[in-house]
């Protein structure tokens, strides 16, 4: 069964200069998401509905799924911001657009 997106969020990928992605990412792409006074973070599927590849520097709607996070569900709210990263460090930073239920 698959799961259904979380929330929808506006997302700006760092540039490779500025330590974002070095190569483009597709629908189904997972990163780490750190939201603000939590200490815990979470994996993040992302799907994009307007592109087929985003690539470092863009700034794209995402609808995105987290992964084990059903405590923390109830915590989030429009307006939220958050940073996103990889294995190499952060890539980019968003902001929630819209909480689905």
């Amino acid at each position: 069964m698959k799961k259904l997106p979380n929330f929808k969020a506006l997302i700006n990928y760092y540039s490779t200069e500025k330590g974002g992605l070095v190569s483009p990412v597709s629908t189904g792409f997972r990163a780490t998401f750190l939201f603000p006074f939590e200490l815990q973070t979470y994996i993040g599927a992302q799907t994009f509905e307007e592109e087929e590849l985003i690539f470092p520097g863009d700034s794209v709607s995402v609808d995105v799924t987290l992964i084990n996070a059903e405590l923390f569900l109830d915590k989030l709210y429009t307006g939220m911001d958050f940073e996103i990263s990889d294995n190499t460090g952060t890539i980019g930073n968003g902001i929630i657009v819209a909480v689905y239920s």
